[in-house]
């Protein structure tokens, strides 16, 4: 039986350390309307809710940035798109780094022949470029589906589907993994793929969601499964 993996690549592959986050709070910052996250910690989890609905698909940008600006006080137009972007992307090479083990596996996996792919959620040029600064030389061997060139997001079926097309092995050899119970866990077993939960930050599991395919605290536990008990 043939084997390929597809990853996530935010907190499962690397982490941004909040970018878009950060992003926002330093255009508040250059429209002269300055956020003091570290005194007023509730607007970490009002910035990352607003950002959650737009990398989820739910919100476009344009409204994702209208409602950061009512929420700032600032007219609905303020925001830029493409500052907005432009800011993110600079904040790069600053904020984002490898998730351990990340990079080893990959090249294992590469160099055993097994097909591996990363779907993620966002918008292409950050996302390539956060891969770009954590895996160098991945960007360029993978086939990396982001959601808004793939025209879905996690945990919708199409999505996953453009992830089989793109790994080109039956659905049923594919193991996607991610920390997201609820996008990569639930999104991928609802696909009909198999679901590897990421389980290294020590989140609780919804009560809700059905359970994973295999659980894993490290990247490196993936590498002996799939020696082990994935594999042929």
């Amino acid at each position: 039986m043939s084997v390929a993996f597809g990853f996530d690549f935010d907190h499962t592959l690397g982490v941004d350390n909040g970018l878009e986050r950060t992003g926002l709070v330093e255009y508040a910052a250059e429209l002269g309307r300055p956020l003091d996250v570290q005194r007023d910690p509730e607007w970490i989890a009002r910035l990352d809710a607003l950002l959650t609905e737009f990398r989820n698909g739910r919100i476009a940008r344009a409204e994702m940035l209208a409602r950061f600006a009512a929420a700032i006080g600032a007219p609905p137009d303020a925001l830029d798109g493409e500052r907005w972007k432009a800011i993110c992307i600079a904040l790069v090479d600053r904020l984002v780094r490898p998730v351990d083990g990340a990079h080893d596996l990959l090249a294992s996996l590469v160099d055993r022949g097994i097909p591996v792919a990363i779907l993620t959620n966002g918008w292409t040029p950050l996302q390539q470029r956060k891969i770009a600064r954590a895996l160098p030389g991945f960007d360029d061997a993978l086939p990396i589906l982001v959601s808004d060139v793939v025209g879905a997001s996690k945990p919708a079926a199409a999505a996953f589907e453009a992830l089989v097309g793109a790994l080109g092995v039956p659905r049923d050899a594919v193991w996607y993994v991610g920390d997201n119970p609820r996008t990569d866990v639930a999104g991928a077993l609802g696909a009909g793929l198999r679901a590897v939960w990421f389980d290294w930050e020590g989140h609780p599991y919804p009560g809700d969601v059905p359970p994973p395919t295999l659980r894993i605290a490290a990247l490196r536990e993936l590498e002996d499964a799939a020696e082990n008990t994935i594999a042929p």
